[in-house]
């Protein structure tokens, strides 16, 4: 008994002193922080058409597409986006960490739906949503989302690094429409 405990006595120390190393590495851990890395924003002066609605949103259609039908709110959609602020801060893009891997969008109905798997699927934000209806493959838009149509409005100031009372720019490449 005298020997498993010597063994015990011997081995605590250093199973506690290589826990302590361990734990005082350099902070990383496998979770990859995302970059952005989007090009740049179009630019509406080369813009081939521009529309507003009644409610403020703008579509810039930069290029235009060769398909021959336009999205409709049942379809789902591989697109390439990037989101900015007016500042020109990027907010969400498929642009992430060097990779330009287009996005798959399931909902563009305004209302949550359940997929096969019995997950919610959120709608888009209105404004997104709504600019990408009528787009057809290859086309590439940008769509200027007053924040009644994004993520709303409060009357104090939002949170740092809120989206709410911003005006949101997006700059969308329709790649396919999968069904």
């Amino acid at each position: 008994m005298s020997s498993k405990r010597s063994a015990l006595t011997f081995l605590l120390p250093i199973l506690l002193v290589a826990f302590i190393i361990q734990s005082c590495g350099d902070n990383s851990t496998n979770f990859r922080e995302i970059e952005y890395t989007p090009p740049e924003p179009y630019d509406i002066n080369n813009a081939v058409s521009d529309s507003t609605t009644e409610d403020g949103l703008t579509i810039y259609v930069i290029e235009e597409g060769y398909g021959k039908s336009g999205v409709v709110s049942r379809d789902q959609l591989r697109v390439r986006y990037t989101g900015r602020t007016e500042d020109g801060e990027v907010f969400e893009s498929t642009y992430r960490n060097g990779n330009s891997t287009p996005g798959i969008l399931r909902n563009l109905t305004p209302n949550p739906m359940t997929s096969p798997q019995g997950r919610r699927i959120n709608p888009l934000v209105d404004g997104f949503r709504r600019g990408l209806l009528g787009m057809v493959e290859g086309e590439k838009r940008k769509l200027i989302i007053p924040p009644e149509l994004g993520y709303g409005t409060v009357d104090e100031e939002p949170a740092e690094g809120s989206l709410e009372n911003k005006t949101l720019y997006f700059d969308v490449e329709l790649v396919e429409i999968l069904n």
